[in-house]
């Protein structure tokens, strides 16, 4: 064999080896590639973007679950600015007990009762796009109907006649939330409420309202909750718009929430259309919520 023949030989034999190699690398990097991917979760739901139903007063994207109750017991004290004699407001309490059950993790069913205005209500609730953790889906939107019916004797006008109709309002909710971040949820509200009666023949029937919102989990089992609503088609006579401050403590099974409002009323039509508390003038009310979770 010449030399230069051999040489042809060598040059081949190392560029047949050299392929080789490359490919053996670049087989072993795939099979990496491919078992780092195999490693990777799947995307799912964003959890825990609120720690409970509810924000403060309004309502939040979560649902209980499939097959869970959840039983709140809230209450809510008379006006702090009332001064040493009522104790700044604890002496004049009104509560609110109520239950949730989810039909399906997505589903879920409520009645509730309050001590004001005697108010009993039932809801439906339905988180109709979940938040995705892959980002697919960036935000929640959940849906939400309530149905009040006022028991008390002295509501409106003297002459009008009290039937059971006239006792009924509605309030519709699309609750559009993002967790942004594992400490910094924020859900914007806009509502729709409808009251068969109304006091006076000068106020309206049907008000829009929007409200935001907010979450800052400050520790493990504690976070900072706020949330306003805004009266859109501005504010009846004596009204203002709902502004709540708050913190959420998760105790075991238990949500404690305490806060300080200028609502009075814990269900929908009465904090988003009937505030009359002005925070500048301390007509502020301190409450709680107390919630518990039975998994059946």
């Amino acid at each position: 064999m010449s030399c230069s023949n051999f040489k042809t030989y060598r040059i081949i034999l190392l560029a047949l080896t050299g392929m080789v190699l490359v490919q053996g690398s670049y087989v072993r990097a795939q099979s990496l590639l491919d078992e780092l991917g195999a490693d990777e979760p799947a995307a799912h739901p964003v959890y825990a973007t609120f720690k409970d139903t509810r924000i403060i007063n309004v309502q939040s994207n979560e649902t209980p679950g499939k097959d869970v109750m959840h039983f709140v017991i809230a209450h809510r004290f008379g006006q702090i600015n009332e001064g040493a004699y009522s104790l700044w407001g604890l002496d004049n309490a009104s509560m609110r007990m109520a239950l949730d059950y989810g039909l399906t993790e997505r589903l879920s069913i409520g009645v509730g009762r309050s001590t004001f205005q005697k108010t009993f209500e039932s809801s439906l609730k339905w988180k109709a796009l979940e938040q995705q953790s892959d980002n697919s889906i960036p935000i929640g939107v959940t849906l939400y109907a309530v149905g009040m019916a006022r028991g008390d004797s002295t509501f409106a006008e003297s002459q009008v006649n009290r039937t059971f109709a006239n006792r009924l309002s509605y309030t519709y909710q699309a609750i559009i939330t993002r967790k942004w971040t594992e400490k910094f949820s924020l859900a914007v509200v806009p509502s729709f409420t409808h009251r068969n009666l109304v006091g006076f023949s000068s106020d309206a029937h049907d008000q829009w309202t929007l409200g935001v919102g907010a979450r800052y989990k400050l520790a493990a089992r504690l976070s900072l909750n706020s949330e306003y609503h805004f009266l859109i088609d501005g504010l009846p006579d004596g009204a203002q718009n709902s502004l709540s401050i708050g913190v959420d403590i998760e105790t075991g099974g238990h949500v404690f929430q305490l806060h300080i409002t200028n609502s009075r009323g814990m269900f929908e039509r009465a904090f988003l259309t009937e505030t009359n508390g002005r925070w500048l003038d301390g007509a502020l009310f301190f409450g709680f919520n107390l919630s518990r979770v039975f998994d059946f």
